[in-house]
């Protein structure tokens, strides 16, 4: 065990170097990426489909210094309300603007501005008459250093009661959506922590490279069935290269695999690596197509400790032959993205993934368990006819069973019990849908969801894997052909929420709000309906994805 540790800790220095090499010998550039990541309240996003922007929207988060080019992104933030101009007492600066912020030019500019982070909800499942709450408390901070370096670090300290639906996830899991592992606070309650950060610069004017432990998000729907940010955060390394209307990313993850629900505090997960590729070309002024490829393999298998295989590092090298070459023992992912802006404001979008392709295979129409494919279609309008500050956006995903699993469960597309893509694994159709109104400070959310997704039996009758369960090797499949998408334990799964939320200061979207959702789940063995009512105070950065 120490040996693997030590082999991991020996990577993780061989990254530090390159980039304290990279800092000492070049002039380089601090770059900051985009903290305003939540679906309903990101203000910057939303400004970004307009025509000949050139801008690769695909790729999350966003990097602010190209954003710069185009727009006062400050101003995007402020999102044009009133702030006072005067010097600010500590009260001020707390509903109005950064809570601290030092500037200073010394030989290039010295930025560092912490503000808190903070979820205080208290709600009410009214089905089975339960109190819930969250108490998150937490802080960012975020900086640049000269012209050498940029830096963000935040830490969330979490309590809190969910609703029964999302209980039941943490209890098969062992994980809060999104937010990693927890452990018993009281009765019904969890406690949990997170932190994330990130180093990047510039390398020149193509080449940014980032050390980070996050997430990361490749589409432009609010699913990505390619990688999106519905998982605990991971430590990575990434490179990015921006040049004409090209924008390629490679980055290098450690994921880890946690296969037990309850475990003592000093006993560790066993480990995987994965490499992601990404090429966005934007073609002409609307159009923009996606190429995506991924592996992943686990840091020791049947053959010995493999740690990090040097095959996969090679930035321009394709996968899948070099995964074969290897006695394919490893997962490959491939997909596109595509999209397309027929006027200001608006976007068509589609993602399309692929785990296995046989042509004959696939047009013999006897649905074999390996055409592993999916796809999503999507739209989204913002000042939707021509109403400012009204957005809609629909989308439609499938991805058929055993899409994202593998033979060895370590290797399925998933980090720490939860899934890289979707958070519905595979085997499901789904349609999501949303509304958002801003008049001055308000908001009005609207939102629906409606999937049919083939979950596993799980009992002594039946132990086979019909596809639902990425985490399930899929050689314990029941047959070879005639799968179906909703296959299995068929179940039905219908959301739908509003919320009213008033924002108090936008630079760190602190707001109020009160919400209801309710949700149903229908199948064979249950029927059953869980009503949320909420009311919060808090700071809303990040996706958390609760709709599922």
């Amino acid at each position: 065990m120490m040996e693997r540790f030590s082999k991991v800790s020996g990577v993780l220095k061989y990254f530090v170097v390159i980039i304290l090499f990279w800092i000492i010998s070049h002039a380089i550039y601090g770059q900051r990426y985009s903290i305003y990541n939540h679906h309903f309240y990101d203000p910057i996003t939303r400004e970004l489909y307009k025509p000949g922007l050139n801008i690769h929207t695909s790729i999350k988060p966003l990097r602010l210094d190209q954003i710069d080019r185009h727009f006062n992104t400050d101003s995007l933030i402020r999102r044009g309300l009133n702030t006072p101009n005067a010097n600010l007492n500590i009260w001020q600066r707390f509903i109005h603007d950064d809570l601290f912020r030092w500037e200073k030019d010394v030989d290039g500019p010295i930025v560092i501005r912490a503000n808190p982070m903070f979820n205080l909800e208290l709600g009410k499942e009214l089905d089975e008459n339960i109190n819930t709450w969250i108490n998150t408390r937490a802080v960012m901070l975020e900086g640049q250093l000269g012209e050498n370096l940029a830096f963000y670090a935040d830490f969330h300290e979490n309590q809190a009661v969910y609703p029964r639906y999302i209980r039941e996830f943490v209890d098969e899991r062992g994980v809060i959506p999104g937010q990693g592992r927890t452990k018993p606070y009281g009765d019904d309650g969890f406690d949990y922590s997170q932190s994330t950060g990130y180093l990047s610069y510039n390398a020149g004017n193509w080449i940014n490279l980032q050390l980070g432990y996050g997430k990361n998000f490749i589409g432009d729907g609010h699913r990505s069935l390619l990688l999106s940010d519905n998982t605990f955060s991971y430590p990575y390394f990434k490179m990015t290269a921006t040049f004409w209307n090209l924008k390629y990313k490679v980055m290098v993850s450690q994921l880890q695999h946690k296969n037990t629900i309850r475990v003592g505090g000093d006993e560790r997960f066993d480990y995987k690596y994965g490499v992601f590729h990404y090429l966005s070309w934007n073609i002409g002024e609307r159009f923009s197509l996606g190429l995506f490829e991924s592996v992943i393999w686990a840091a020791e298998d049947e053959t010995g400790y493999r740690g990090m295989d040097m095959n996969y590092l090679i930035p321009t090298v394709i996968y899948r032959p070099v995964e074969f070459s290897l006695g394919s023992p490893d997962n490959v992912t491939m997909g596109l993205n595509l999209r397309y802006i027929p006027w200001n404001d608006a976007a068509f979008y589609a993602q399309y993934v692929m785990g296995e392709f046989k042509f004959d295979e696939v047009f013999s129409g006897d649905k074999w368990w390996a055409n592993k494919q999916g796809f999503q279609i999507g739209y989204k309008d913002y000042n939707f006819l021509n109403i400012r500050n009204l957005d809609v956006q629909t989308e439609y995903s499938q991805v058929r069973p055993y899409t994202y699993s593998h033979y060895f469960p370590i290797t399925n597309y998933g980090h720490f019990n939860q899934e890289l893509a979707h958070p519905l694994g595979a085997n499901f159709r789904e349609s999501v849908s949303f509304l958002t109104y801003r008049w001055n400070r308000w908001y009005l959310h609207l939102n629906t969801m409606y999937a049919i997704h083939g979950k596993d039996f799980n009992d002594n009758d039946d132990q086979y894997s019909y596809g639902g369960n990425i985490f399930a090797p899929n050689l314990e499949r029941p047959y070879t052909y005639g799968h179906e998408i909703g296959q299995g334990l068929r179940t039905t799964i219908t959301q739908a929420g509003g919320a009213i939320s008033y924002l108090i200061n936008p630079v760190n979207n602190m707001n109020l709000s009160m919400g209801l959702n309710i949700r149903s789940e229908v199948n064979d063995r249950i029927d059953r309906t869980d009503t949320h009512f909420y009311v919060a105070f808090r700071t809303s950065l990040r996706n958390i994805y609760y709709n599922f």
